[in-house]
């Protein structure tokens, strides 16, 4: 939903800007528009900026139970389940991400996090960066390039996604042309394939898909990582998601696959519609809210919050009760570096709640830092995670 075009997620980072005295004239506008539409508006961003009022919220952020309360929110947002994401998580995001930098902005006055850091400039976060390899073997560059012409189809591409447009009626099977698009580690990218079907693809991820679908009867791609689908409606051609132990099939839904190729598991999770999960002859068939868990040959079916996992390609990174290795996995592929951990301990510490997707690395190991018993040292490219 928005709010005067406002998402509730941009609110926090222009907050934080407001609060750094770093806000421009766009998002002072932005600002008071949103003060404008809440009394409750005014009364958060003065809570914000009470010092007083912040070390009561930093003390009530470090004593929260966060798995018990995130058991009451989830029982009641299910009674209000919807396609998109709730108003409800959102305003929690929002206020979870602002009153976090404020705890960040004075714990750094009085009494710093304890976390080593040299060299970081080297560590940012993922953008949109694609490579485009077509069936004729020639490669382009997607985030430097702007339409490319293919036998039966045209490319236009704008830096962060992908249109593929058909040029031709299929008028029956014929040969089918494949192209791949690779996501780099610390990369991100949108792509609309010839169907209409929408792929929003994480890092390190590859897809292989036809150049068009016209004269095929089922749609069938290739995926190895981690892809958001919102298929297009063709009953008279299921749309198959190939990964490497099974397939997806659907008719026209949304849902989320995770399937790296150096993993032990794979997730796929259902958004809306119904789709159907064939391992080696072993068939699944799930409904909205359930996601499939594939390990050591074997799949089992389970209920699941849909809003953790296909919501990755938005403002912030959501975790419910994540170990700290499955956690710095997902953050080593965003932002490009690597991890080492000192005590083997500390990769099963969990954390339930919300970190920035674009915001600097140093600000991110700050948040865990704050809400676990461990704390992390950085150089070059090479964070290493100790306990406290």
């Amino acid at each position: 939903m928005k709010d005067n075009n406002i998402y509730t997620y941009d609110i926090a980072a222009i907050i934080l800007a407001y609060l750094r005295d770093e806000i421009d004239e766009e998002d002072q506008r932005k600002l008071e528009e949103w003060l404008k539409k809440s009394e409750s508006h005014q009364v958060l961003l003065s809570r914000i900026r009470d010092e007083k009022m912040q070390y009561e919220d930093i003390r009530k952020i470090l004593s929260y139970n966060a798995n018990s309360a995130w058991l009451l929110v989830r029982q009641k947002a299910t009674r209000k389940r919807r396609k998109r994401m709730f108003a409800i998580y959102r305003v929690a995001a929002s206020i979870v991400v602002v009153l976090g930098v404020s705890a960040m902005l004075w714990m750094r006055k009085d009494k710093p996090v304890e976390i080593e850091i040299a060299d970081v400039a080297t560590i940012t976060p993922g953008r949109p960066v694609a490579k485009l390899t077509v069936a004729s073997g020639m490669v382009y560059h997607l985030d430097s390039l702007n339409q490319v012409e293919l036998t039966s189809s045209l490319a236009e591409n704008n830096g962060k996604e992908v249109v593929f447009k058909d040029r031709q009626e299929g008028d029956g099977i014929g040969e089918i042309k494949y192209n791949k698009i690779e996501i780099p580690r610390g990369g991100e990218y949108k792509i609309i394939l010839s169907d209409g079907t929408r792929v929003y693809l994480n890092s390190q991820t590859e897809l292989r898909f036809p150049e068009s679908f016209a004269n095929s009867e089922q749609r069938l791609v290739y995926l190895s990582g981690e892809a958001y689908f919102e298929v297009a409606k063709n009953p008279s051609k299921p749309f198959i998601v190939k990964c490497e132990d099974y397939a997806v099939k659907v008719l026209g839904t949304t849902f989320n696959v995770n399937s790296y190729e150096n993993e032990e598991v794979s997730k796929t999770t259902l958004a809306t519609g119904k789709i159907e999960i064939d391992m080696a002859g072993k068939r699944k068939v799930l409904k909205p809210g359930q996601q499939v868990v594939i390990k050591d040959g074997e799949m089992n079916v389970k209920e699941v919050d849909v809003e953790v996992y296909t919501t990755w390609m938005y403002e912030n990174f959501r975790f419910q009760s994540e170990s700290i290795q499955e956690i710095m996995t997902k953050l080593s592929r965003w932002y490009v570096m690597d991890v080492f951990y000192v005590n083997e301990s500390v990769k099963n510490y969990h954390f339930t709640g919300y970190l920035p997707r674009y915001a600097q690395i140093t600000d991110v190991l700050e948040l865990l830092s704050l809400t676990t018993n461990i704390e992390f040292d950085v150089k070059g490219k090479t964070v290493s995670v100790m306990e406290k």
